[in-house]
């Protein structure tokens, strides 16, 4: 799943291709995740990336990630992420880890707090980067049903768009 955010910062939904950008080029990205013991995810295989000490990278569960923790997407495996250092080229950083409260009654009820939890974390640290730098924004959150079951974390990252090559070179300021 995908949102976009409205120049207010209000998500609306979008198909699950790429998201159209805003006027400023930026886009959001929300991203259900599976819980830690669901079984809506396939297994976690090491993919054929390869770190600087030349063994294979392997996904961890986004939830396994800490604030400033570097990464690359996973799209082979959702809801995970390849752990990277941040001066190696890398797709995003871990900004902030939040967890969602009250009562959230269906998947777009928790997609929607999860991207207003996220937005304000996201907005300061895009604010600290340089003047003109684009990003996109990737909100990892749980299905309703491991919501329920407790699993309530929100992972807030900024992304390096694909348009600009999608990779960061050197940790966020």
């Amino acid at each position: 799943m995908t949102a976009d955010a409205t120049a207010d910062g209000a998500p609306t939904r979008t198909g699950p291709a790429h998201p159209p950008s805003r006027a400023d080029g930026s886009v959001t990205r929300v991203s259900p995740t599976p819980s830690r013991g669901g079984t809506t995810a396939p297994t976690p295989r090491p993919t054929g990336t390869v770190t600087r000490d030349r063994t294979p990278a392997r996904p961890v569960s986004f939830e396994a990630l800490r604030v400033g923790d570097c990464f690359d997407i996973d799209r082979d495996a959702p809801g995970t992420a390849l752990r990277r250092s941040c001066d190696t080229p890398h797709h995003a950083e871990l900004v902030s880890r939040l967890r969602l409260t009250g009562v959230l009654a269906t998947d777009t009820a928790v997609r929607e707090a999860a991207a207003v939890l996220c937005r304000e974390p996201l907005r300061r640290k895009a604010a600290l980067q340089p003047l003109g730098t684009r990003w996109t924004t990737f909100v990892q959150y749980p299905y309703r049903t491991s919501y329920l079951l407790g699993s309530a974390t929100v992972a807030c990252s900024l992304v390096a768009p694909s348009a600009t090559g999608g990779k960061l070179s050197r940790p966020l300021l």
